[in-house]
């Protein structure tokens, strides 16, 4: 989800983020601690893990202000994202992209990015959303960077079958908001790239459901921000399964995000990189 002031309330009903749709405002009072979504700082760690943004201020600027999703460097040019991040943008939108840990740090190294594909099935099917985006990046842009790798064909379907992914952890990382645990839902935001861990819930023909009720489970989630952004199975940081797309309002019990090893995802992707 994006921040910048001048379209706010645009940005809101837009823009369906790691959660639903957009939080309204945060209240006075917000009781519980903000630490439900990404708890951790990643430091330099998963630097392969990006922001997508656009200078929705238009003060010529890229910050942590104008943060519209998460994003996973794919190939050395092509930057993953969710489609719904996206979708709203005119063909010729100037978008970029930062590797930077803190997007709110003096002088963050920017990526302006050469273009944009939604993939053209998205919306069409609410069993199967198609929610993928890919962003190109110039070449030498990501120089020295190692893209994460893709799952192959039925990966987590494999898994299940073989009952490795009861009791599973996925990682979760992006620059989105926090959540408040308890009463009235807060959203905390400072724009700097963390990481939590969810417990397995469900996989369907499409999702990836994951658990991320902090009191039931002791881990985290996610929240507005994080979509578009990398579940990685935990002890693996160097394959990204499945992209966050939605949960539920409050980021407080589930999250849905859409696998990337079956042949709809595959689809789509392998028009730009290389599949296992």
């Amino acid at each position: 989800m994006q921040l910048g002031k001048t379209v706010a309330a645009i940005a809101a009903l837009a823009l369906v983020a790691a959660c639903g749709e957009a939080p309204t405002g945060t209240p006075a009072a917000a009781p519980g601690p903000l630490f439900i979504t990404n708890g951790t700082p990643t430091g330099s760690a998963y630097g392969n893990v990006g922001a997508l943004l656009f200078d929705f201020d238009e003060n010529g600027t890229i910050d942590g202000n104008d943060v519209d999703c998460t994003g996973s460097l794919i190939s050395p040019t092509v930057f993953l994202t969710a489609g719904h991040c996206v979708d709203f943008f005119p063909s010729n939108a100037q978008l970029y992209v930062s590797f930077a840990p803190d997007l709110f740090a003096r002088r963050i190294p920017v990526i302006a990015a050469r273009g944009f594909r939604l993939d053209p099935q998205y919306g069409h099917d609410q069993g199967d959303l198609h929610d993928l985006a890919v962003v190109f990046l110039p070449e030498n842009a990501t120089r020295g960077m190692t893209p994460l790798q893709l799952p192959p064909a039925g990966y987590l379907d494999a898994l299940s079958a073989k009952g490795e992914l009861s009791g599973q952890l996925f990682v979760n990382v992006g620059y989105g908001y926090s959540a408040a645990r308890t009463g009235w839902p807060a959203f905390g935001y400072d724009a700097v790239r963390k990481t939590s861990k969810s417990e397995y819930m469900g996989l369907t023909q499409a999702w990836l459901g994951l658990l991320m009720n902090t009191s039931a489970t002791g881990e985290g989630g996610d929240c507005y921000g994080d979509s578009g952004g990398p579940k990685f199975i935990d002890g693996n940081p160097n394959m990204v399964v499945a992209t966050v797309t939605t949960g539920d309002y409050p980021c407080r019990a589930t999250s849905w995000d859409y696998r990337l090893d079956t042949p709809a995802a595959r689809g789509f992707l392998g028009k730009y990189v290389a599949l296992p």
